[in-house]
C-alpha cells in the first residue's frame, strides 16, 4: 500500500508543513516524518494516532485501511518532489487544479476497471 504517500500528498494539498501536522498530533517531528518516508510504517503505527492522522488529512480511515485510496498522477509528481517544509507555489496550484487522491469506489464487473471518484467523502 502506497499510505504513506497518500498521506505525504494530502497534508501538501492542504498546504501544511510537516511541523504543523507533528505539532497538530503532538508528536515528534521526526517521528512523524516516519509516518511519510517509510513504507509501511503508517500501517503499524498506534491505530488511533492514525485515525487522528486521516481526519486530520480529511480521509476517511475506514477508506484507508481498506485500501480505497490511491494516488492520482499529480498526486505522484507532487510527491516525489520531496517536500518536507511548507508546499512552495507550484506544488500548492498543481494539487490544487486535482485533488492528488482518488476513492475508488468498485471494478466494473465488465471491464474490470475501476471506477473512481474525486470526492473524499
Amino acid at each position: 500500500m502506497e499510505g504513506h504517500l497518500i498521506i505525504k500528498a494530502m497534508r501538501i494539498y492542504l498546504g501544511m508543513s510537516q511541523r504543523e501536522v507533528a505539532e497538530k498530533l503532538g508528536l515528534y517531528l521526526t517521528f512523524y516524518q516516519k509516518h511519510e518516508n517509510i513504507p509501511g510504517f503508517i500501517m503499524r503505527a498506534d491505530f488511533e494516532r492514525v485515525c487522528k492522522l486521516l481526519e486530520l488529512l480529511k480521509l476517511n480511515p475506514n477508506k484507508f485501511f481498506m485500501e480505497r485510496y490511491e494516488l492520482n498522477e499529480v498526486g505522484y509528481e507532487v510527491v516525489s518532489k520531496g517536500t518536507t517544509g511548507t508546499p512552495n507555489k507550484e506544488q500548492k496550484r498543481m494539487l490544487r487544479e486535482c485533488c492528488p487522491v482518488v476513492y475508488i469506489r468498485g471494478v466494473d464487473k465488465e471491464t474490470g476497471e475501476k471506477i473512481v471518484s474525486n470526492n473524499l467523502r
